[in-house]
């Protein structure tokens, strides 16, 4: 996920040169290869977030476009201030990609675990925040966000997803979600590539009990679009929500934010982190630990019908 939205980057490079390649001491190959063939479109601020921030905020009131890559909490957590007051308030054309987002890096501790991101970005003005599922969604959302006037947040897990979509998909920026299992008895609507164990669930649910899960992807949490959702969760009356993010501002709230505007009246429940992460170790153990694995979700559907 996180080299197909960087080697987008590399290809907004070279074709033009208001794109800048920026990272705080966490460059990847991608980022390398930039540094060695584009010295000019490549800054590396060193373990410095808030300046970086800051300084690019500056260069995109001079007409560039920065492209920020640097691990998740890092990034919004260390230098938030810097984030609201400095692109976000004004409105500034700078690009986030944030790296090792979810558990990706969960053997390391809280310390590196992105896990409340989403909850404090989306309270920004002007903020769009992105959560892809599969590398191609990454791609495409890093495209959109070239494409878009303002400030982006990607939210970029890991590397070596499951593919879901074929190389002609188009990013909606506009929020709108998408079906990528029908099912007629619960749906789940899902960010992020833990998307995957929403699938294996809804499969073996129809395998085993005859129990029909549609799964919806959500790349957006702002924009979304309100009316779909809320036309969704009508329809099989059973909603859940999967995401490896605290339930506290993330998907999970999104969604219980809307079912309670449009007045839907539906069965609801949210699987996700209670605030931070319990637990260290690889990321199939964090969330079974956690209680957001496959096996969780299809016991939550069980328990729901």
């Amino acid at each position: 996920m996180r080299n197909r939205s960087t080697q987008m980057v590399y290809d907004l490079i070279k074709q033009d040169k208001r794109v800048l390649a920026v990272t705080a001491d966490n460059r990847n190959e991608i980022f390398d290869e930039i540094r060695v063939k584009y010295p000019k479109q490549y800054i590396d601020y060193g373990i410095a977030e808030e300046n970086m921030i800051a300084s690019c905020a500056g260069l995109a009131t001079c007409g560039y476009i920065p492209f920020l890559y640097t691990i998740t909490n890092f990034m919004s957590m260390h230098a938030f201030e810097f984030i609201r007051n400095d692109v976000c308030i004004g409105n500034r054309n700078v690009k986030f990609l944030g790296r090792s987002s979810g558990l990706v890096s969960c053997s390391m501790g809280a310390t590196h675990q992105g896990t409340e991101e989403l909850a404090l970005l989306r309270t920004l003005p002007n903020m769009i925040t992105i959560t892809p599922a599969t590398p191609i969604e990454a791609r495409e959302a890093t495209r959109f966000a070239y494409e878009h006037e303002g400030p982006v947040y990607i939210r970029l897990e890991g590397f070596n997803e499951p593919e879901l979509f074929d190389d002609g998909y188009i990013f909606d920026g506009m929020g709108g979600v998408i079906r990528v299992r029908e099912g007629t008895d619960i749906s789940i609507f899902v960010m992020g590539s833990i998307i995957n164990e929403a699938l294996s669930a809804a499969e073996e649910l129809q395998n085993e009990k005859g129990i029909s899960v549609e799964v919806i992807n959500v790349p957006s949490v702002r924009p979304i679009k309100y009316d779909q959702v809320a036309n969704i969760s009508a329809r099989t009356g059973n909603v859940i929500t999967l995401e490896e993010h605290s339930i506290y501002g993330g998907l999970g709230t999104v969604i219980a934010e809307i079912l309670a505007r449009h007045k839907v009246i539906c069965n609801f429940k949210m699987l996700g982190l209670d605030c931070c992460a319990t637990g260290c170790g690889n990321r199939n153990d964090m969330r079974i630990i956690n209680h957001i694995s496959k096996d969780d979700l299809k016991r939550v559907c069980m328990d729901m019908l």
